[in-house]
């Protein structure tokens, strides 16, 4: 069966989309999995992941000439009209030449989406349930845990006040986090660590899909929330501390 799935997100929103595959597998036998991203240098994440057969860009996927048996869509602004030759035989809660809705349009029959985490989002998505899976990136880190050491990880320079005065981490333990541009170095670096503080999203989904425990500082609200798998804390920061 061919499947065909989209996200032209961020980064910190493919990453734990990829959850969906393992969903996938359990169900269908034998998928061929395409899965578009909008960048080219996105499809990247997917280096070690051997479950998708083919990833492309969006641009690519406008220029097929093919049919589709599932359209699996995770990005509902996704301008479909511009892919001409693509054709899809089945796809979920919506036509494939139709407008499409925004997340909470679609998420018909739920409560609202903010009593979903992020999971059970892309879950629903794809006509699956999500039954407490995890990430799907397949990639084993070249690097050691150093079980006394601590990663901070943040943009702002006022939130490592707050780590000390409020998170009771021992400074000798805090180790900052390297940046690295390629994604599995920056894996590599992340898994030195057997704790991780940052407001990052994309290294808080990085440092979950390593099983690590995370404190995240939220710097801004979310309009969707994070699954912890009983392995980190949410601190949300008060707008005071980053003036």
């Amino acid at each position: 069966m061919k499947i065909l799935i989209i996200h032209l997100g961020t980064l910190s929103q493919i990453i734990p989309a990829t959850s969906i595959i393992k969903g996938i597998l359990k169900k269908i036998e034998n998928p061929f999995i395409t899965w578009t991203t909008w960048n080219k240098k996105d499809t990247y994440i997917f280096k070690y992941n051997t479950d998708i057969e083919r990833i492309i860009s969006f641009n690519q996927l406008k220029e097929l000439d093919e049919t589709f048996d599932i359209l699996i869509n995770l990005f509902p602004r996704f301008p479909h009209e511009k892919c001409k030759k693509v054709k899809i035989k089945n796809a979920l809660d919506y036509e494939f030449d139709k407008q499409f809705k925004k997340f909470a349009d679609i998420l018909i029959g739920e409560k609202i989406i903010s009593n979903m985490n992020i999971f059970q989002v892309y879950y629903k998505l794809s006509g699956l349930t999500w039954k407490g899976e995890g990430y799907s990136l397949n990639y084993s880190p070249k690097s050691r845990t150093k079980h006394h050491r601590i990663g901070l990880g943040v943009a702002h320079a006022n939130l490592r006040n707050y780590v000390n005065e409020h998170l009771k981490l021992k400074s000798n333990k805090i180790w900052h986090i390297p940046y690295k541009k390629n994604i599995f170095k920056r894996m590599d670096e992340i898994n030195r660590c057997y704790k991780i503080v940052t407001d990052d999203l994309l290294t808080f989904h990085l440092a979950m899909a390593l099983r690590k425990y995370v404190y995240f500082l939220e710097t801004y609200p979310l309009n969707i929330k994070l699954e912890l798998f009983g392995k980190g804390e949410i601190h949300k920061i008060p707008k005071r501390i980053l003036q």
